[in-house]
């Protein structure tokens, strides 16, 4: 792929690093050298009869293995030769995952290429993995990892000769079947990076398990990938709609449209501005089912509204997401989660003459950072959206699980909300009334705005404009460096209605009445565009 480059002497591919900032302390850009792509390049040059630099690049990998089993990191790889596990910030034990995946497919398609001492030596390398996966137990509700530590331990039982990790893999995915079924789709809702990796690893089990009832069941999921797919693809934009769970990129990756083209026949453009992130390799294409085909080449004639649910709750509320769509434009939001850097909890798109597809997103930066700790509940009719923002307890700051402060508290020199339109040709004004307008060509977003607050601090509204985007912020805090504990803040009041229009249908009358009850929530109406209304609490809530 481009950038890459293989280095005889550390025996590995190097490419300049594009991974997340969590995990690791390597900067974006350090020339590095990955453990999974190494071994994504070891499977293309086995592909390529280039069996020599492959048995070179495969033992250096495996090299890198913790195979103590009393080490905490037993059968896991660091992503990184310059980053060994102990200096990981905490190491990835999903890398007994990605990199089991690789050998397994390796020890299936090529033992025969491969030196018979080099073979042994992956052979027992997945054996490790394959425990440490068995070990570590992830539930079904991470879809991506329990589908892919499923074909592991498959692979690994039938490679093996092991029936403790065949049993294990075909009782984990038919827990993952059930689930799904019962809640409806994904736990890890609409994720264009892991529904799609979902979907690889259901083609890997395809192409590798012999288990029949293991390959019904990762069948049965392939499908249920797909359904997901093709229920939020815009073809106006060629984007994958919102809601997202997790996503690295606002706009969809150009590895995934490519994957997405070469499974269905039909071309999906990626973005002008769209890079390359997600690797997408290793399996034979499997074809998009054929009733399913059809959803990405038919333009939307006439207004649409999707409703899931993604996880379905006894005795709470259940993640909903709602996804509105007409002929150039799509808006799509989720009833309730946190506000992590991978969440696209409202998103939406639309096309103008100068841009496929301008991005709007709703956000809550701490010190100019996506803020975990921060949540929102949505309600959605058609485009209209009425938003609660609020606080969580527990939560991390950058990351929702890994940078959880001991005392719950953070410092902070600024926190905000952020309605923020990205794209050629955008532009913003005020309306007057606590009403502001994000445009682009012939539509745009206008938000209405109520009295709110932070704690004991009152929010100011305010309009950035820089090169190709602009900001609606509403200022929670900014001044010197504070300590924020969401727990003791006090009450968080933040509600917004936002509408996507034409430029030739005005906004509605604001109509937006917010109450606060003595039980410590919030109720707001919005009655003018349907009546929607969305119950909220004030204080801060553990993350349900």
């Amino acid at each position: 792929m481009n950038g890459e480059v293989f280095s005889a002497e550390h025996r590995m591919l190097g490419l300049s690093w594009k991974g997340p900032d969590y995990h690791t302390r390597v900067p974006q850009g350090a020339w590095v050298h990955p453990t999974r792509e190494s071994l994504d390049y070891a499977l293309r040059l086995l592909g390529s009869g280039e069996t020599e630099r492959a048995a070179v690049v495969v033992g250096k990998v495996l090299s890198l293995q913790d195979t103590d089993p009393t080490s905490e990191t037993y059968g896991i790889w660091p992503w990184l030769l310059e980053e060994p596990l102990a200096e990981m910030d905490p190491p990835d034990w999903n890398w007994a995952d990605f990199c089991g995946a690789r050998l397994a497919q390796l020890l299936v398609e090529h033992p025969g290429d491969l030196p018979e001492d080099l073979v042994r030596y992956a052979r027992t390398a997945l054996g490790h993995a394959a425990a440490s996966i068995f070990r570590r137990n992830v539930g079904p509700g991470y879809t991506n990892i329990a589908v892919m530590g499923a074909g592991v331990t498959l692979v690994a039982g039938e490679v093996l000769g092991e029936p403790r990790f065949s049993d294990y893999g075909r009782r984990r995915l038919r827990k993952i079947v059930e689930r799904t079924d019962h809640h409806g789709g994904f736990n890890e809702y609409n994720s264009p990076t892991y529904t799609i990796v979902t979907l690889t690893e259901c083609e890997r089990m395809l192409q590798l398990v012999r288990d029949t009832s293991a390959r019904s069941d990762a069948e049965r999921l392939r499908r249920a990938a797909w359904q997901t797919i093709a229920g939020h693809y815009h073809t106006g934009t060629h984007q994958w709609a919102g809601p997202h769970s997790r996503a690295y990129s606002d706009r969809l990756d150009a590895a995934i449209a490519g994957y997405l083209s070469a499974r269905t026949g039909v071309e999906v453009l990626p973005h002008p501005t769209s890079g390359v992130r997600d690797r997408l390799e290793g399996t034979a294409p499997l074809p998009c089912p054929d009733d399913l085909v059809d959803r990405f080449q038919s333009p939307v004639n006439e207004e649409s509204e999707l409703r899931s649910t993604f996880i379905r709750r006894h005795g709470g509320d259940s993640t909903q997401g709602t996804t509105w769509m007409s002929e150039v434009a799509c808006l799509g939001s989720v009833s309730s989660d946190n506000l992590w850097d991978q969440r696209r909890v409202l998103l939406g798109y639309w096309r103008t003459e100068a841009d496929p597809a301008v991005v709007l997103r709703l956000r809550f930066l701490h010190d100019g950072r996506d803020f975990s700790s921060a949540c929102v509940r949505n309600v959605q009719l058609g485009p209209r959206i009425l938003s609660a923002i609020g606080l969580l307890t527990g939560m991390g700051d950058a990351h929702h699980q890994l940078d959880v402060p001991d005392d719950g508290a953070f410092d902070a020199e600024d926190f905000r909300v952020r309605y923020q339109l990205v794209g050629e040709g955008v532009a913003g004004r005020e309306l007057g009334d606590g009403r502001f307008e994000l445009s682009a060509g012939k539509n745009r977003a206008v938000i209405h705005t109520t009295p709110s607050r932070f704690g004991p601090h009152e929010l100011a509204w305010k309009m950035e404009r820089a090169e190709g985007r602009i900001y609606l912020d509403g200022v929670c805090y900014r001044g010197p460096r504070q300590r924020f504990d969401p727990a003791e803040l006090g009450e968080v009041v933040i509600v917004v209605g936002l509408e996507l229009l034409r430029d030739d249908q005005p906004p509605t009358a604001t109509g937006l009445a917010v109450r606060e009850k003595e039980n410590g929530t919030l109720e707001a109406t919005w009655p003018v565009v349907g009546g929607l209304e969305i119950q909220a609490p004030t204080r801060a809530r553990p993350y349900q």
